[in-house]
């Protein structure tokens, strides 16, 4: 596939984006989180669960929130970064399909919870999702996705958390300069826990105490 970089585009997701791109990569963002919920991406119940997190102000997945790639007008990828300090939500009026009800709960209870109390507790942004198509991967759009994000939001110190042995995404954002700044056991969806990352990248003009 011949890539000119000039066919590529990120901004802030828009009211006319497919629901059900968007649905499909944050479920790609994490095989260990989101397969937990629903196993098929493109399923409608996932898909409208996600839908309906788009148009509420405070969920996570709130629109506001959402930056996506596009290729020739087809969302290729997405970033979800969310305002620190900020009480989110991940089902709070959201009416979530039966099928995934105890499926959501658990997941709930093991990462959306300790993820959004713990962003409550940092400065800046959280990026709780960075996805980029499998198509297109290794073809630095990664990086181009990122250098958007840093540009809307690298003002202030941003925080994200990475699987300790996805080294081409640690890689990615130490390039954006990005630190390890604690290595811990995350939620996997089972009683296996993951070796994970947080790294933060500080403010322009900001240094770490």
């Amino acid at each position: 596939m011949k890539i000119r970089m000039s066919e590529f585009v990120c901004r802030k997701a828009v009211p006319s984006d497919a629901p059900g791109k968007i649905a499909e990569y944050i479920h790609l963002t994490d095989p260990y989180i989101y397969p937990g919920i629903c196993g098929d991406p493109s399923d409608p119940d996932w898909r409208d669960f996600i839908g309906a997190c788009l148009e509420s102000t405070s969920n996570i997945y709130c629109r506001e929130n959402i930056v996506v790639l596009l290729h020739k007008e087809e969302i290729i990828g997405i970033a979800c970064v969310v305002p620190c300090g900020k009480m989110l939500t991940i089902t709070e009026g959201i009416v979530v399909p039966r099928k995934l009800e105890q499926k959501i709960e658990t997941v709930k209870k093991g990462y959306f919870d300790p993820l959004i109390e713990e962003s409550r507790t940092f400065d800046g942004y959280n990026i709780v999702n960075f996805c980029i198509d499998g198509r297109y991967q290794g073809r630095g759009l990664g990086k181009r996705l990122m250098a958007y994000c840093v540009e809307l939001y690298g003002g202030e110190p941003m925080h994200l958390d990475v699987i300790a042995a996805n080294a081409p995404a640690v890689a990615l954002y130490e390039k954006f300069s990005f630190k390890k700044e604690s290595l811990y056991m995350g939620f996997s969806g089972s009683e296996t826990l993951l070796p994970c990352y947080h790294m933060i990248r500080t403010a322009v003009g900001q240094t770490k105490p």
